[in-house]
């Protein structure tokens, strides 16, 4: 400074007081230390502000009277010396605490002497300095990702049918209320993690293997879900179950061959249902033309034997009618026309009774009759 005058004093008079006690000021770091000169760094806070206060220059004496005769920020500075910088800077890390940002995909979670005051929004928010509030921030977009089972570890659960299977699922969860999920829950991760397991095991332990390791995969991790969803409302957790996956739902490894056996006898039955329905649809239908056809048969054979016996009932009455006029003649042509149908057909040998008197035995050719016959 000017006249080789500090703000203690004139310089090398020894008659100036310094902040730090005595009578001379503490001695200079020697070159190559990493101490600070805070005699340095106090004159060079005091140089930059004294324009900033309400007067003039400093005294001789070492004080400093302002336009008002109060005294100034340097001054302060120079009465209490490093103190004064550190509540400084105190004051203004405690202002500039007071603003905060959140980013878009979160929220602010604002506690007042550690204990919760209200959630903030995204944007440029404002609370009291710090300690008095603080601000944990919570990002609620985030979708966190816990598997249970692989990695070659088995996680066996016991099904409906007293099967034992092995399961592989991953929970997918985001936060949907900050506050809950800070304070309602010491280990959120490990509380997800527990619950998801336990509904796992009620859902699967009601269910059947072959429906666990085919079509009913789907139905199980929605049970699962809304059961995960139901406890962590109940432990109100904060958070929102997004989608339970189950990776692989196999058989355990020791049975595995023997699973594959029993799914392979069920694909099989499946194909002899389908060939035996094929076949039902080819035999049904031909059944059913031919069972149509016997009875238009049986029908026409019904109408004819009826037309039939009514012609003969005709035929009958006729006779009568014939007979009643004319009894032996009648009955002569009944005879007759009974001898006709009777020995019409059949082999006849005719005998001339004029020679029986002759002695001779008539030769009868019975074995070309019978070859006859069988012709």
């Amino acid at each position: 400074m000017s006249n080789n005058n500090s703000p203690w004093g004139p310089k090398n008079s020894g008659g100036g007081k310094s902040p730090w006690g005595g009578g001379n000021k503490p001695s200079r770091p020697r070159p190559g230390e990493n101490s600070v000169d805070l005699d340095n760094v106090i004159k060079g806070w005091a140089d930059r502000m004294k324009n900033g206060g309400n007067g003039g220059g400093p005294n001789r004496g070492g004080s400093r009277r302002g336009g008002s005769g109060g005294p100034n920020l340097p001054s302060f500075l120079g009465k209490f010396g490093p103190f004064g910088i550190i509540i400084l800077f105190a004051l203004v890390s405690m202002l500039l605490s007071t603003v905060y940002k959140i980013d878009q995909g979160q929220e602010g979670v604002v506690l007042r002497f550690g204990e919760y005051s209200r959630t903030t929004a995204p944007g440029l928010q404002f609370k009291l300095p710090d300690p008095i509030e603080t601000v944990q921030k919570v990002n609620i977009d985030e979708e966190r990702t816990i598997t249970i089972g692989g990695d070659g570890r088995e996680n066996l659960m016991l099904t409906g049918d007293e099967n034992i299977a092995r399961v592989t699922y991953a929970v997918i969860w985001r936060v949907k209320d900050s506050a809950d999920y800070l304070f309602n829950v010491k280990n959120v991760p490990g509380a997800v993690s527990d619950v998801a397991e336990s509904a796992m095991r009620e859902v699967v332990g009601k269910s059947e293997l072959l429906s666990l390791i085919s079509e009913g995969r789907d139905e199980v991790a929605e049970k699962a879900q809304t059961l995960m969803q139901e406890m962590l409302d109940e432990y109100e957790a904060g958070v929102s179950i997004s989608q339970v996956e189950l990776r692989n739902t196999k058989e355990p490894l020791a049975v595995e061959e023997a699973f594959l056996d029993v799914v392979s006898a069920k694909q099989d039955a499946e194909q002899s249902i389908l060939r035996a329905g094929q076949i039902e649809n080819e035999l049904i239908p031909a059944s059913k033309a031919q069972a149509d056809k016997l009875i238009q048969e049986a029908l026409g054979y019904k109408e004819a034997v009826i037309a039939e016996s009514r012609g003969d009932a005709d035929r009958f009455r006729s006779i009568y009618k014939e007979y009643k006029l004319a009894p032996r003649v009648t009955r002569e042509r009944m005879y007759l026309e009974t001898i006709e149908d009777v020995y019409g057909p059949a082999e006849k040998i005719v005998l001339d009774n004029n020679g029986g008197g002759s002695g001779v035995v008539p030769y009868l050719p019975l074995d070309q009759l019978s070859n006859k016959k069988s012709r």
